[in-house]
């Protein structure tokens, strides 16, 4: 019975195994291999890892100014700043100041030479639609086509004078070598090999249900391990207290 249990069981884990074997040699010389050099930057290992694409890029349309955004995330001079602004709509650079908007709220972020950081955030309390601005002046439009000017301080007051150039700030998706220059900022050259690795190695690449297969085959090649050695060891077991039963007899 034992027998026929350690080989159902083996059989049915053998290809597992092997891929365990594979992959943990594979892990065990990851300089051989180059898994610390090597990067994938395809769309399927970049949606199964939550990574950010070319698409998720975007810059302003018509300027020259070195600052993108990728998502919630703004980047420019080589540093990178989370907004926590899922939707942002449009952001407006003036001297050191980015002015970031979303549909409910603004920050205003200060750019140095070590470090970008927010030093003001306010809410909106009208649905805007864009920000722009009119020579010097920075604004905001709502949905209804009015016109709000906008401080330092984030204080912003309608305009009586709505018919006046709006030069509109629009955020709009890049070519690819610009959108790599930022994800570079943000993520890296991409997911890395030894990280693919050691995630084909555990069962995470696959999700939870083959993590759940993975740690019952780890169980049952212990109880391989135990059943046969038992059964190799056995007949030498018995020989050995069969003599000293007959010795003493």
């Amino acid at each position: 019975m034992l027998k026929r249990l350690h080989k159902i069981i083996g059989l049915s884990i053998c290809l597992i195994v092997i891929h365990l074997s594979i992959t943990g040699a594979v892990l065990m010389y990851p300089s051989t291999f180059k898994l610390q050099d090597t990067y994938f930057t395809n769309s399927f290992i970049y949606n199964l890892y939550d990574m950010y694409k070319l698409s998720d890029v975007k810059v302003l349309e018509g300027n020259d100014e070195d600052i993108g955004v990728v998502k919630s995330k703004i980047i420019t001079s080589d540093m990178s700043l989370e907004t926590g602004m899922a939707d942002i709509l449009g952001l407006l650079k003036k001297e050191n100041l980015i002015f970031v908007l979303s549909k409910e709220k603004i920050l205003l972020i200060e750019e140095s030479d070590y470090e970008l950081k927010i030093i003001e955030e306010k809410n909106i309390p009208f649905i805007v639609n864009s920000i722009g601005k009119s020579e010097n002046t920075v604004l905001l439009r709502d949905v209804n086509e009015n016109i709000y000017s906008l401080n330092t301080s984030l204080n912003f007051s309608m305009l009586k004078e709505q018919n006046i150039k709006y030069n509109e700030s629009i955020l709009a998706v890049t070519d690819e070598e610009t959108a790599s220059y930022y994800l570079l900022q943000v993520q890296g050259p991409g997911v890395q090999a030894l990280r693919v690795f050691a995630d084909l190695h555990n069962g995470r690449f696959f999700g939870p249900f083959v993590m759940f297969i993975f740690l019952v085959t780890s169980i049952l090649i212990v109880f391989l391990s135990v059943s046969g050695s038992y059964m190799a060891l056995r007949p030498s077991i018995k020989r050995y207290f069969y003599r000293l039963k007959k010795n003493r007899h």
